[in-house]
């Protein structure tokens, strides 16, 4: 019990800080192979000859799953081989990668972790075109007593952010994303974003059309 609270304890610092728990994530026992069936789904989603960034790269199961027509771009607080761009997401403000010229995002098991899930979603939409995310949701249709157990198990879990996949989808739809595909892993959903205002500044039709309707 103590140990449990001592972690929950080092979680809200995290929070209060916006740091990341770079203890965990360096270390490779923290990455669990049971993922790997969650990135597989994910991978389905990416088509071919895209040029794809995976923040929370992890042990790079995404790039041996790829379409051999792909670019693979890994990313994460710590080098994982080469070619790694090492970034923490928690640190405002975020890098300008759009050298990488990346058209898909992807995110797997990464976007509980982020304190500013806004400002992330926010940079995000001057990244890339799409956005493929995994995410561990609130349910909606709780008790208050289970409500507030819910909040202490994300905390001991060591998420710093709590929403409802409506919630989810709306805070990316403030920024100019659509959510196209929804799936399901685990207790999980998978969403695949498209940027509503990438496709609109890159389309010339669609700014012609714009610009005679002034």
């Amino acid at each position: 019990m103590i140990s449990r609270l001592l972690r929950m304890a080092k979680i809200l610092i995290f929070r209060l800080l916006h740091r990341s728990d770079y203890k965990r994530w360096t270390d490779p026992g923290s990455l669990e192979t049971w993922w790997d069936t969650r990135t597989e789904k994910i991978a389905r989603l990416i088509p071919p000859n895209a040029r794809v960034i995976e923040f929370g790269a992890g042990r790079r199961q995404l790039e041996k799953l790829l379409d051999p027509s792909c670019t693979y771009v890994p990313s994460d607080l710590t080098d994982r081989g080469p070619g790694t761009i090492v970034c923490d997401l928690n640190q405002l403000p975020l890098p300008d990668l759009s050298y990488v010229k990346a058209e898909v995002a992807v995110f797997s098991g990464v976007l509980e972790y982020i304190r500013d899930l806004g400002a992330l979603i926010a940079w995000l939409s001057d990244q890339v075109p799409l956005c493929i995310a995994s995410y561990a949701y609130v349910p909606t249709s709780q008790n208050a007593f289970r409500r507030i157990r819910e909040r202490w198990d994300r905390l001991y879990y060591g998420y710093m952010n709590s929403y409802t996949e409506e919630e989810l989808v709306d805070l990316f739809t403030r920024y100019g994303f659509v959510c196209t595909t929804r799936d399901t892993w685990t207790s999980q959903r998978i969403f695949l974003f498209a940027n509503q205002r990438a496709r609109s500044s890159s389309d010339p039709q669609e700014n012609e059309s714009s610009s005679s309707l002034r």
